[in-house]
């Protein structure tokens, strides 16, 4: 697939991906939802897309001016590299280390939006970035261990190579240990992507909106479709990796359940948030990746 249709794609899937949140928001909170522009509200997000993009941007006047400016720019394209890897782009979905490459390119994502909250000039947006920095380093620490459990089982880091290996039977059927890195990894896009109960970069009920408080216009969507992209990447990878290799079945279940978890769930304050990923997370995921090397040792692949 082109590269320029993956990223008309994503574009397309952040105004549906929006519009879904607010139904599924609107159905939880016994609301209606978007109503009124076209057929059933499906042009609002349209609608505010042309709203964000005709916005006059203000750049603080304590901002880090350059950084402020390229921090989403960045972020968006952080994402975009990290979409590379996957089997239905060529040629670079090909490499035997493509999920793992993939991962730690979506680290930069993280670090764009602590270089966007720090370069900001404000308070609110710089407590912001600060929180993000303590949960980037528990849940990287807990996508790790999952991968390395991943690694054990399947010898590679190639999703191509992952999927051909679930022919027969899913992978979370496959070993004990993979059943619980799926419920592990579900967890983790949670903290990856930022979203609320653990949303503690933004948490506008205390930051306004935390690191965003300052971006408005087109940066600000950049910075939010990035966030909805980190979503649907994670989903991709988990239908790939545990899923038989249905990516886009897994892309489903992800997003959909981080789409209503978000308005189902009160969020957590930060000291929960931390202590939940440090005495909780890392302990499990690590367990998770122990086990799956007895297995492999002792057991092998049948289940």
């Amino acid at each position: 697939m082109p590269g320029y249709l993956a990223l008309l794609g994503l574009l397309l899937y952040g105004l549906l991906a929006v519009y879904a949140e607010r139904k599924i928001a609107a159905w939880i909170q016994d609301r209606l939802g978007p109503t009124e522009t076209g057929p059933y509200g499906l042009l609002q997000t349209f609608a505010d897309l042309l709203k964000l993009l005709r916005k006059s941007e203000a750049v603080p006047e304590e901002a880090v001016r350059d950084t402020f400016r390229a921090a989403p720019l960045l972020s968006f394209a952080a994402l975009a590299a990290s979409l590379t890897w996957l089997p239905f782009l060529q040629p670079a979905s090909s490499s035997e280390f493509g999920l793992w490459l993939a991962s730690l390119t979506l680290i930069l994502q993280a670090a764009t939006l602590f270089l966007g909250g720090w370069a900001s000039g404000s308070k609110y947006a710089l407590l912001g970035a600060y929180r993000l920095l303590g949960l980037v380093l528990a849940y990287e620490l807990m996508v790790s261990l999952l991968l390395l459990t991943l690694l054990t089982h399947y010898g590679t880091f190639s999703l191509a190579a992952i999927a051909a290996q679930q022919k027969d039977t899913w992978g979370l059927f496959q070993s004990p240990f993979l059943l619980g890195a799926a419920g592990a990894w579900l967890w983790t896009a949670l903290l990856t992507a930022h979203r609320a109960p653990f949303d503690l970069p933004e948490t506008e009920s205390e930051l306004v909106a935390g690191a965003l408080t300052e971006y408005s216009g087109i940066r600000f969507a950049l910075f939010m479709l990035s966030e909805y992209g980190v979503m649907l990447l994670q989903g991709l990878w988990f239908g790939y990796g545990l899923l038989g290799g249905h990516g886009w079945l897994g892309a489903l279940l992800v997003v959909s359940l981080l789409l209503i978890v978000r308005w189902a769930w009160p969020r957590w304050r930060p000291d929960q948030v931390l202590t939940l990923a440090w005495t909780q997370g890392i302990p499990l995921t690590f367990s998770l990746w122990i086990g799956e090397l007895l297995w492999q040792r002792f057991i092998g692949k049948s289940f």
